[in-house]
Formats: C-alpha cells, structure tokens, sequence
C-alpha cells in the first residue's frame, strides 16, 4: 500500500509539471507572435516616417524635416529595442533546453 501512494503522488505530480510546461510554452509563443506584429507595425510607421522626411526634404521645410528626423530615429530606436527583446525571449527559452549542453 506505501508504494501505490508514493506511486501515486508521483504521477500527479509528473502530470502537473506536464501540464504546466505546456501552458508556458504557449504563452512564450503567443508573446512572441505579439512581438512580431509589433515589428511589423513599427517598420510600416518607419517607412511613412522616411517618405515625409523625403518629402519635406525636396520642398524645403526644414522645420518639419528635423521634426520628422526625430520621429524617425526615435521609432528605430523602438525597433531595436523591440529586436533585443525578442533575441532576449527566444534565448530564454533556449537555455532551458539546452542547459545542459553549452
């Protein structure tokens, strides 16, 4: 009897370390996946940020040129950072499973 509950215990615990596992592993893809739409957003607005500063450039507005220049580097800086911190998710998620092996 001592042995079917250590048994027991064992495989309940087993099945919650399973199941828990696999809730994160999705949560870490669906955060991912946001992070990704993000970039994408964020490269669009850098584009529409490039052809204003082009156009204001060929007219002659300085003035909104420099306004459109700091809108752009500080949407690239964004990028980049959003780019980090995706390297940074996925070499989370790799050190777990590899761990042992680097």
């Amino acid at each position: 009897m001592r042995y079917t509950k250590w048994f027991a215990s064992f495989a309940i615990m087993a099945g919650m370390a399973v199941a828990g596992t696999t809730a994160a592993s999705a949560q870490d893809y669906r955060d991912l996946r946001h992070d990704y739409n993000r970039i994408n957003r964020m490269q669009a607005d850098i584009a529409r940020d490039r052809v204003r500063l082009d156009e204001d450039i060929r007219c002659g507005r300085s003035a909104a040129a420099a306004r459109d220049a700091a809108d752009l580097a500080r949407d690239q800086r964004a990028l980049q950072a959003q780019r980090r911190d995706i390297c940074e998710d996925w070499r989370g998620r790799d050190s777990y499973y590899y761990r042992g092996y680097r």
